[in-house]
């Protein structure tokens, strides 16, 4: 899995990942992180999810990182949201105005982002970022993550586990093991939901799958 495989699902229009309700996970548990309002939620992988929509919605700044530039172009569209656009340090900058004003999103390659291009990011959200990451690349991806929140940050999680010997993904299963091996060190984790059962399945029924484990992580970035 590679920055081309996303790029030419978003351009050939297979977004069968998207979501185009916002998250209830998101919408259940966002208020347990006790945030400020106005913090700006760093939102990795984001597509064009409506969670980053409700963020804003809801009294908070989104600086969300997407791969695929249509991808954006698509979220501002169908939301119809105004914006301005500007190309620096590697990415093309979409900064929200008027009434979207302080919902940005950035595309580029999450991996080139540096903490100082997020330091004001008092949050962070990550729906299937993780998920959409092969095994190999989970350590990266964790140890980027880690290493943009500053200390204190807080942050919502949501996976998924399942029997890969059933489906190849993405989304990929993270076990909690994983989870906590990866993110453990750097971070105080909390469950605040596990749930199994094939009602979990959603669109993923049809890809082979009898039963799923979703669980929703609380996480502080420790000092």
């Amino acid at each position: 899995m590679d920055a081309e495989y996303w790029q030419k699902a978003w351009y050939e229009n297979r977004t069968g990942f998207h979501q185009k309700n916002v998250n209830s996970r998101l919408i259940r548990y966002w208020s347990d992180l006790a945030l400020p309002e106005k913090t700006t939620v760093f939102v990795p992988l984001c597509g064009k999810s409506s969670d980053m929509l409700w963020l804003h919605q809801n009294g908070f700044q989104v600086l969300g990182i997407e791969l695929s530039v249509k991808a954006v172009e698509a979220f501002y569209a169908e939301n119809k949201l105004e914006y301005t656009e500007h190309k620096k340090s590697g990415f093309h900058r979409f900064s929200g105005v008027g009434d979207a004003e302080g919902l940005d999103v950035w595309a580029g390659d999450y991996f080139a982002l540096h903490a100082k291009d997020i330091d004001h990011c008092g949050a962070f959200y990550d729906r299937a970022s993780l998920i959409a990451m092969e095994p190999s690349m989970r350590a990266d991806y964790t140890v980027q993550l880690t290493s943009l929140t500053r200390p204190g940050a807080s942050g919502l999680m949501l996976t998924i586990e399942y029997d890969q010997n059933k489906m190849n993904g993405p989304p990929f299963s993270v076990p909690d093991s994983d989870v906590q091996a990866l993110l453990g060190a750097n971070f105080e984790i909390s469950v605040a939901e596990h749930h199994s059962g094939p009602e979990r399945l959603g669109n993923l029924a049809d890809r082979g799958l009898e039963t799923l484990d979703e669980r929703v992580y609380l996480l502080k970035r420790n000092p």
